[in-house]
């Protein structure tokens, strides 16, 4: 049996494919964000259009869904309580833009 030294624990298979998944999450959530067909593109207005801004929540709790998720993968495998934090705090901020997307296609 090989003994490693402290704070040198191998990364299993699993928080691999998950660090792989927080990256191409958070690649489409800049592609979302930078897409023209966003929300936020549908309320045009000249000066300060509230609507405009609202339609930008939706990219922040979409980003953040994706950053949070790609921050709890590269944690430390001692550190399980507070990447499932993450991980909570990720499917919190994918929900609230889902909820906030349906809100924002019954918007006129």
């Amino acid at each position: 049996m090989e003994f490693k030294e402290k704070g040198q624990m191998e990364v299993g298979a699993g928080m691999k494919v998950c660090r792989v998944i927080g990256a191409v999450l958070l690649l489409a959530a800049i592609v979302y964000i930078v897409w023209p067909g966003d929300f936020d593109s549908k309320f045009p207005g000249g000066g300060f259009n509230i609507k405009a801004v609202v339609g930008y929540v939706d990219d922040c709790f979409v980003f953040m869904a994706a950053y949070m998720f790609l921050r709890g993968s590269f944690l430390k495998p001692e550190r399980r309580y507070i990447r499932r934090q993450f991980y909570m705090l990720s499917s919190l901020f994918a929900l609230l833009a889902l909820c906030w997307v349906i809100l924002l296609a019954f918007m006129k």
